[in-house]
């Protein structure tokens, strides 16, 4: 393995996370969840901009300036919004469209957990989550 070369791309393996993310239609069903505001067509879905961000964190990145690191992969990405589009997107959050996305959210993980194999059994699955100190709480993540 050398460093360098052509065709040498950073953060190849965020694109086969992102095509596993369109797969599952996350960014679709986000995309459901969070009305445009604005007067015509967004150039930027905001499903899609959570979906990117989302990606943005899982390779590290720490803020919405970190979405430039999938900018430079066109090839891979396609289409990724500014910093600037991803800080409006947040900012149109508001409560009602967090309940939205929080619904849209369990709709996909219900259709990931339908379609795993693991999910076959009548077991449950327990993931305890630490919030804050010593708090704790306990999600129930397996088939309705």
């Amino acid at each position: 393995m050398e460093p360098g070369g052509t065709g040498v791309v950073a953060h190849v393996g965020l694109h086969a996370l992102g095509s596993f993310a369109d797969r599952l239609g996350l960014g679709d069903a986000l995309s459901s969840a969070i009305p445009w505001r604005g007067a015509g067509v967004p150039l930027h879905d905001r499903g899609k901009v959570l979906t990117q961000m989302a990606l943005t964190l899982a390779g590290g990145g720490e803020s919405c300036l970190d979405i430039e690191h999938l900018r430079i992969g066109e090839d891979l990405f396609g289409s990724v919004p500014s910093d600037t589009t991803v800080a409006r997107t947040f900012h149109e959050i508001d409560a009602k469209t967090r309940a939205q996305i929080t619904t849209a959210l369990a709709d996909v993980r219900a259709e990931v957990w339908r379609r795993s194999s693991a999910t076959t059994g009548t077991a449950l699955v327990i993931l305890a989550r630490r919030l804050s100190g010593q708090e704790r709480r306990l999600l129930r993540v397996g088939p309705e």
